[in-house]
């Protein structure tokens, strides 16, 4: 992961699909899972300002892209 999860989250928040599988490029399986599921979490979820529910959602886009193209 980044040197602090604070950059960590920072980038995989930040709405720019490169960065967002940058950020996520050096994870384990397990670590990918569970941010993928806090990142839905995020999403869907109510506790989280709009803006944060949209770049959670960008993020999601952004992977599931990456990934459907890896396929």
């Amino acid at each position: 992961m980044s040197d602090t999860l604070e950059d960590f989250w920072a980038e995989v928040l930040s709405s720019e699909p490169a960065r967002v599988r940058s950020a996520m490029q050096n994870l384990s399986a397990d670590e990918r899972r569970t941010v993928m599921a806090h990142l839905r979490r995020m999403a869907a979820g109510s506790g989280w300002s709009e803006g944060q529910r949209d770049r959670a959602r960008a993020a999601l886009d952004s992977l599931d892209t990456a990934d459907s193209l890896e396929q």
